[in-house]
């Protein structure tokens, strides 16, 4: 019973080891630009004070009346493998929302630089406040080597009263170790701690 315990405990211990692991560069903007991140499109800024989730710094895009419509984002790159899970999320806040949308974006993307797979969140269409949105246990596709995160706005219409404000703040990026894994974690702990106190 205890050596039963003691492997569900180093298990665990393997899960938040491998949960623990940030791939992203100034995830939360708290170096105070844009480090990290690339961007496209107009209106991206950094935000203090309300615009940022925790922290000191959010990324904010401005969708102004005298705006086009169209896309614009900010997305880092990042490794990963082929078949392996991964879970996403960013907070996002909105104020003004008349004219333009935003969501989460995750592209799956292969060694050539071309496309395999595109996902996204549930859009914000609305006023929120800070709000978790999330795209959760990711399968990296065949041929996949790199992810894009990213966040989004898009413009859907020409017609506007006022600015609209879209703020992003904490991305993340998880990778979820398969059962195999951390059973495999889990047994390696657990065989030394039994090992020891066989010793004892």
């Amino acid at each position: 019973m205890k050596t039963k315990r003691i492997i569900a405990i180093c298990a665990a211990i393997g899960a938040l080891a491998l949960s623990a692991r940030a791939d992203l560069i100034n995830a939360g903007f708290e170096t105070g630009d844009f480090t990290g991140w690339s961007q496209f499109g107009t209106g991206w800024r950094m935000g203090t004070g309300a615009d940022a989730y925790t922290g000191t710094y959010g990324a904010v895009n401005d969708v102004l009346t005298t705006d086009s419509t169209g896309f614009r984002g900010i997305f880092q790159n990042i490794p990963v493998t082929a078949g392996d899970t991964y879970s996403f999320s960013v907070y996002i806040r909105a104020v003004n929302v008349e004219s333009s949308e935003s969501w989460l974006e995750v592209q799956w993307i292969n060694s050539s630089g071309g496309v395999i797979q595109q996902l996204e969140s549930t859009h914000v269409t609305a006023d929120q406040p800070f709000t978790q949105m999330t795209i959760l246990n990711a399968i990296a596709p065949l041929n996949a080597v790199t992810a894009s995160v990213r966040g989004i706005v898009w413009k859907n219409t020409a017609t506007q009263n006022d600015t609209d404000f879209h703020i992003f703040d904490n991305f993340a990026v998880v990778p979820e170790p398969t059962s195999a894994g951390l059973l495999l974690i889990g047994g390696m702990i657990a065989q030394r701690v039994i090992r020891r106190q066989s010793l004892e």
